[in-house]
């Protein structure tokens, strides 16, 4: 009985994450890959170049800003007047070395739409996975079951499982175009984890910068960040 039980919580809780992903809300797990952007201003698919330069202007940015920290860290100094915005140094660092700048803005926001695709897929399979064991868990049920009542009851379920299973394998059919920008970025997916840790440590520095400097002044901490 505790087995049935816990499948039927699981049919229902599929159910509710595929409802979910038809009302608007935040992306469920079970939801489909989100959507990438209409290229309405005729951008090309993203390529395996468009995302290397993205990791290299990047780089070049946050070390910018790095070293700006270092500098106030040691030496003192108006925080917000020495460490430009993120936004402020990619510009800089993609005119440096030659990238178009409107492109690399388009690449910068698929790149993120591809990620949080990517997420959802993955949370889409872990879902796909307990179905399937809950779907083997109902069908060992019902050849063991012995009264019509129970038998009517898991072929139900196992009804509305079936259907969830099917429509969880449709949404995961990617889009061939999607597909490929996925693989073009999959190479580069450690570099541009490795990144956003570097991003994350410098938006720790400047709130701690901000705080030292609020502290000491006794002001408000400006909340304009770099990170972004």
């Amino acid at each position: 009985m505790r087995d049935l039980v816990r499948a039927c919580a699981v049919v229902a809780a599929g159910v509710a994450a595929l409802a979910a992903c038809g009302r608007g809300g935040p992306p469920a797990a079970a939801g489909g890959p989100a959507p990438t952007a209409a290229r309405t201003n005729g951008e090309s698919p993203l390529t395996a170049a468009d995302v290397q330069a993205f990791v290299a202007v990047r780089a070049r940015a946050l070390q910018r800003l790095e070293t700006a920290l270092a500098d106030v860290e040691s030496q003192g100094g108006d925080v917000l007047a020495h460490v430009q915005e993120l936004s402020v140094a990619e510009r800089d660092a993609a005119r440096a070395l030659g990238v178009d700048w409107r492109r690399f803005t388009w690449v910068r926001d698929q790149i993120g739409r591809l990620l949080t695709s990517q997420r959802q897929q993955e949370d889409q399979r872990l879902l796909q996975a307990e179905l399937s064991r809950s779907k083997d868990d109902l069908e060992a049920q019902l050849k063991a079951a012995g009264d019509a009542a129970t038998r009517q009851f898991l072929e139900a379920q196992l009804k509305a499982l079936s259907a969830q299973l099917d429509r969880l394998e449709r949404d995961r059919q990617v889009p061939a175009p999607q597909a490929q920008e996925m693989r073009a970025l999959e190479s580069a997916r450690a570099e541009i984890a490795t990144l956003q840790g570097r991003q994350d440590k410098i938006q720790h520095r400047l709130q701690e910068l901000l705080q030292r400097t609020a502290a000491g002044t006794g002001a408000a901490p400006s909340a304009r960040t770099p990170a972004h």
